[in-house]
């Protein structure tokens, strides 16, 4: 694997030292959004919770695009977080992302703090969702979870893999998808694509990096994907395959090893998507705890400015080798386009978490009313 790494480094330096000088100061472009949601939450775990809530998400993004005279592509982007408190899912203090590219008819390089390869390019339910992302959406923020109860129990409760996924003993959990790393995306070849990204520490970001071996950690993680995009007839076709692999160090558990494959097809609006992906025993305490997966289907339909969707997930995770905590999430979405930049939209989840022993169960429902004014 270290000869990948040292290919794509070389590759990158190759087509630095195969160009000259910018011809043209980079241009910068400021952008963002600020979205506003009105959530009712209706569970099992009601005792001392008020039913509604309101949130509000705010991110300025600033991009810098620029080219060489020898044409090498070459930028950044800068998502900051521009919200009244820290953010909800530990995506980071000051940014969520920041990076830097460099790309040319070689490909495409991706270095920062930015999402891997295999979560870039997964497909599954959530790529066709309308509102805030279906299964993969806003309903996290407003569970009611009693104090302790959810955090000893553990489930998937997102279609992705696990660096992507981030703690499962959460329901959110955004502070190991950026890790600082290197990516890499080869030219699109008759709709074909592959992407290999390489994160030395899943507990290193920005600034702060972790070398020690002896700390619980998830290090030299490597995520591979491969997918493939085409139109016929204005029949849309998408599917991708991703793989995960790192090693655990600091704690006596399994090695990461994790996959998903998904595909999408769509026709004059309509839409149909799903997935499965396996976690294998991935970060488990020896033993045999493999079961651990999930699978996704999705169906949605856009016309102008309406977009719908209906998404849905099952999943399982290990508590010993023959009992599991299962989770389901059926979410529908609307959203209208009202103008350009505004988008009001509605969205409602009935989810169930079954955990070993009734530790944990918890039947409900989500309903979340928001605006989103992009720019």
């Amino acid at each position: 694997m270290k000869k990948i790494l040292l290919g794509t480094t070389g590759l990158v330096a190759v087509a630095l030292l195969a160009t000259a000088a910018s011809a043209e100061t980079p241009k910068v472009t400021l952008g963002g959004f600020s979205d506003f949601q009105a959530g009712y939450t209706k569970d099992d775990k009601d005792a001392n919770r008020r039913g509604t809530a309101f949130r509000n998400d705010n991110e300025i993004t600033v991009k810098v695009d620029g080219k060489t005279d020898g044409g090498l592509a070459y930028g950044a982007e800068i998502d900051l977080e521009a919200d009244t408190t820290t953010d909800a899912d530990n995506q980071g203090t000051n940014a969520s992302r920041t990076f830097t590219y460099l790309s040319g008819n070689w490909g495409r390089a991706e270095m920062g703090d930015v999402n891997s390869a295999a979560g870039t390019m997964r497909v599954d339910a959530s790529t066709l969702a309308a509102a805030t992302g279906g299964i993969n959406g806003a309903w996290t923020y407003f569970v009611n979870s009693q104090a302790g109860d959810r955090a000893a129990n553990v489930f998937i409760t997102t279609s992705k893999l696990v660096a992507e996924h981030g703690v499962t003993t959460a329901d959110g959990d955004e502070s190991t998808y950026n890790a600082t790393k290197l990516s890499y995306y080869t030219p699109k070849f008759s709709g074909f694509q592959a992407g290999v990204s390489y994160t030395p520490s899943l507990g290193s970001r920005g600034q702060l990096f972790n070398r020690d071996e002896t700390v619980v950690d998830i290090e030299n993680v490597w995520d591979f994907a491969v997918g493939y995009e085409a139109t016929f007839s204005n029949i849309k076709l998408a599917a991708a395959g991703t793989y995960e692999f790192g090693e655990v160090t600091g704690v006596a558990a399994k090695d990461v090893n994790a996959w998903n494959l998904g595909a999408l097809v769509g026709y004059q609006g309509f839409s149909l998507a799903g997935s499965y992906g396996d976690w294998d025993d991935s970060a488990q305490a020896a033993g045999n705890l493999d079961n651990n997966d999930y699978w996704t289907l999705g169906a949605g339909y856009t016309a102008g400015p309406i977009g719908v969707s209906a998404t849905y997930i099952d999943s399982q995770a290990a508590v010993t080798a023959n009992t599991e905590n299962e989770f389901t999430n059926l979410v529908l979405g609307a959203e209208y386009k009202l103008a350009a930049g505004l988008t009001p939209y509605a969205e409602v989840s009935f989810y169930e978490f079954d955990s070993v022993g009734a530790a944990y169960d918890n039947q409900g429902t989500t309903v979340i009313l928001g605006t989103q004014v992009a720019f």
